[in-house]
């Protein structure tokens, strides 16, 4: 079990710090976007486009990662009040309750919507240089898949601490 676990919270770290990289894209082309509007006069066709992509895939494959390194909003005030045990026990219901199944939803969801994107060939609208937008929407299912393998290994660890007081997952 002990190896899964390990597995998964690599992946999740590799993915989040690869993609933490996509920020020097993202300055970079907003800097182009700035030159040449503001010193050429003209404006770019494709950098809002690209801009939102690269942001918004920033955003939601950073969502493991985070998960992973306990970086999600919680009510602080009253979880750190708890045991440790406590905690595990909170965690492992919401984690079972809410967090596996809303992944699991949103990864059939954004699975059905990436495969209909694929199939009409879809482009964006939001500007005039219309890329294809599959890509990026493939996006959507691999980061509530990866949120879904770290709510699985964070469930399982809290278990684990729920019942036996410790962490350690044989």
């Amino acid at each position: 079990m002990k190896p899964l676990l390990n597995g998964i919270n690599t992946l999740n770290e590799v993915v989040g710090k690869a993609v933490s990289l996509l920020f020097i894209a993202l300055v970079f082309t907003v800097a182009i976007d700035l030159f040449t509007r503001y010193f050429t006069g003209r404006t770019t066709v494709w950098a809002f486009d690209i801009n939102y992509m690269i942001y918004g895939t920033n955003f939601m494959l950073a969502g493991a990662y985070a998960m992973k390194h306990g970086s999600h909003v919680r009510v602080d005030v009253l979880y750190q009040k708890f045991s440790p045990r406590a905690q595990a026990v909170l965690e492992v219901v919401f984690l079972a309750i809410v967090m596996i199944p809303l992944c699991s939803f949103m990864f059939y969801a954004t699975m059905l919507d990436f495969l209909n994107s694929v199939a009409a060939r879809e482009v964006s609208i939001a500007s005039s240089w219309r890329p294809i937008i599959y890509p990026y929407k493939a996006v959507m299912p691999l980061s509530f898949f990866l949120l879904l393998l770290q709510s699985i290994a964070h469930f399982i660890s809290n278990f684990v601490i729920a019942l036996k007081g410790d962490s350690d997952v044989n």
